[in-house]
């Protein structure tokens, strides 16, 4: 069920919250070939399962179902970027700065990072599951934390998934990534907790 347990234990820990989602996916179907707890359903399932959750916010989705698109229209929950539109807003003249702090803004002060491998351009991750064209460079995404952190919101706690050394099992670029994704959303949870 990856994360959602672990979401849940959040809740009854630390009360309301919201979920900042990097992910390639919307993760909003009720199931996904006839399995409830699906990787295709974390999200859905968060949303019906974990009250503490007061906004989930999804950034760089850019693979997703008619379902799913209507539940992020219906629900109020639900502020997703999509990876399309953040672009375009960069083309026409926006800074990564700005929408970063568009993307904050949608967050309570207590945040839950979920971070799925494949938010990231697949050059970085083709062995992850499902890898989708687009994404994020990984600085990207290590900026968007710093600001968060510099927003004064708080950190409690975060999952990175999906990551995959392919088949063969030999150490690839997406293992090497990984950990050092890791090692840096470790290091930045420790500053948050120092910080609240």
């Amino acid at each position: 069920r990856r994360s959602s347990d672990l979401i849940k234990a959040a809740g009854e820990q630390f009360g309301s919250f919201g979920i900042l989602q990097i992910d390639a996916h919307a993760d909003l179907r009720p199931s996904y070939e006839g399995f409830t707890y699906s990787h295709a359903s974390i999200m859905y399932n968060v949303l019906q399962e974990v009250p503490q959750v007061e906004k989930l916010v999804q950034v760089g989705v850019r693979d997703f179902c008619d379902q799913e698109y209507e539940l992020i229209c219906s629900d109020k929950r639900i502020h997703t970027f999509f990876d399309k539109d953040l672009k375009e807003k960069q083309y026409d003249g926006s800074t990564w700065r700005a929408l970063c702090d568009e993307i904050i803004a949608e967050l309570p002060q207590q945040v839950y990072i979920s971070f799925d491998i494949d938010g990231l351009d697949p050059k970085l991750c083709s062995n992850t599951g499902t890898p989708v064209q687009g994404g994020f460079e990984t600085e990207q995404i290590h900026y968007l934390f710093k600001k968060l952190l510099e927003s004064g919101r708080r950190i409690i706690a975060f999952d990175l998934n999906e990551v995959s050394c392919g088949e063969d099992n030999q150490e690839s670029n997406d293992a090497n990534i990984g950990a050092r994704i890791l090692y840096r959303m470790c290091n930045l949870f420790i500053k948050s907790a120092t910080h609240a």
